[in-house]
């Protein structure tokens, strides 16, 4: 059973998460420790800015579960609130948070990344094996799902993100366009990596140049002095102003002679207050002035997709909750099948040696009789063993006749092997 065990930003401060943060030197060590206690078979550690969640698959919940939270609380040196979930609420819990629907900020890109690293380092230490590795190819693949059939990742909640976002909805699509970011900050190098990531061409201007040029360097653009913007703006198709200057260059007389030298649109986007851009330049022909108020807009109408998105996310969670569901519970069936056609064959072999003893050797006879008796167990057990493993998916209405056919059969199937008892 997949087991999982931690906290998160939902119901752990910071001061919480820290104390089990793992220096890059320990994981190995670490993984050895979570992996080498009791009723522990396999176990992976996420650990991320928001939260930090253990994995484990076990033939013992209750045993495994207890141990990996004493564990957790021993290496904080204190009490912590721990979550614990079981079966189908732990990979429920893990496709959730690989689908970035338990994120700080739904559909942010990088959880997924992290989810896979967790795993890789813990395959690579020798903790993480057959189970874990099944169970993550099932959470990335419903992830994907979500990802892929729903908006959860495609509607921007950044400021920098509803800059490049109304620049699309002027300019269409960015790649080729050029564009120029005034500032070096925070807001500046967001809404140039936004920029950046739609294909477009990237000038960051600022007074002081080694800050452009630092900020260029880390995002692959160009830097250039902030005295070079009414150059830049004959040529640029997006101009985001991220920094507290006015250039007079913004100027409506200025922006007015500037766009009748261009003929063509140009997308000026103010996230400066006071703003930098007088909203008189907004009135020129072929001139988008957006301001903050814009963006807010833009960011609430995101929110809001993202929000229903999110809904969606978690009904195909759901589906892909239950396929896991009936995955583990015909597992579970397994054994008892095979134990039951295993005693079936081996009853139908003794006669056939029996009858052959009375007749004679003859090999021949001996593999026809072997093959009738086969396809005899075969085909009496055929409903049966169907029957078994929709039983088996049923939960509690299906336990009693589980515990009908190991009664009938004689079987010795472990109790753990069946989904009532496993639970």
């Amino acid at each position: 059973m997949l087991v999982a065990v931690g906290l998160n930003q939902k119901g752990a401060t910071v001061a919480d998460r820290e104390v089990l943060a793992i220096p890059a030197e320990q994981w190995p060590e670490v993984l050895a420790g979570y992996a080498a206690l009791g009723g522990v078979d396999e176990v992976v550690v996420l650990s991320t800015c928001y939260r930090v969640e253990l994995y484990a698959a076990t033939r013992c919940p209750a045993a495994a579960s207890m141990a990996l939270r004493q564990a957790m609380q021993a290496r904080a040196g204190r009490d912590l609130p721990l979550f614990e979930l079981h079966g189908e609420e732990a990979f429920r819990h893990l496709v959730r948070v690989a689908a970035s629907l338990e994120s700080a900020i739904v559909g942010e890109p990088q959880i997924q990344g992290q989810v896979k690293d967790a795993f890789q380092r813990a395959v690579d230490v020798g903790t993480a094996g057959k189970e874990l590795t099944t169970v993550l190819s099932r959470a990335l693949a419903a992830a994907k799902r979500v990802r892929t059939e729903t908006a959860v990742g495609r509607a921007g909640v950044s400021w920098g993100h509803a800059a490049v976002a109304l620049a699309e909805k002027v300019l269409g699509p960015l790649a080729g366009c050029r564009a120029v970011v005034l500032g070096a900050g925070e807001m500046a190098r967001l809404s140039a990596q936004h920029l950046r990531d739609q294909k477009a061409s990237v000038v960051v201007l600022n007074r002081t140049v080694a800050n452009a040029e630092a900020l260029a360097a880390e995002l692959g653009a160009t830097a250039r002095p902030l005295e070079a913007l009414e150059e830049e703006l004959r040529h640029a198709d997006v101009v985001i102003s991220a920094a507290p200057a006015a250039p007079a260059a913004f100027a409506p007389a200025a922006m007015a002679a500037l766009v009748r030298s261009r003929r063509r649109r140009i997308v000026l986007v103010d996230l400066a207050v006071p703003r930098a851009i007088p909203a008189e330049t907004g009135a020129i022909p072929d001139v988008y002035l957006c301001d903050v108020d814009d963006l807010d807009r833009v960011m609430k109408a995101a929110l809001a997709e993202r929000a229903t998105a999110a809904h969606e996310g978690g009904n195909i969670v759901e589906e892909e909750v239950q396929k896991f569901a009936r995955a583990e519970a015909e597992r579970r069936a397994a054994p008892l099948i095979q134990e039951m056609r295993s005693r079936a064959a081996e009853i139908a072999r003794e006669e056939v040696e029996r009858t052959l003893r009375r007749l004679g050797e003859d090999p021949e006879l001996a593999r026809r009789l072997d093959a009738m008796a086969g396809s005899i167990v075969s085909k009496l057990l055929h409903a049966p063993s169907a029957r078994l493993r929709r039983a088996a998916t049923e939960g509690g209405a299906g336990e009693p006749l589980v515990e009908a056919a190991v009664q009938i059969f004689g079987l010795s199937a472990p109790a753990h092997a069946r989904r009532g008892e496993a639970a």
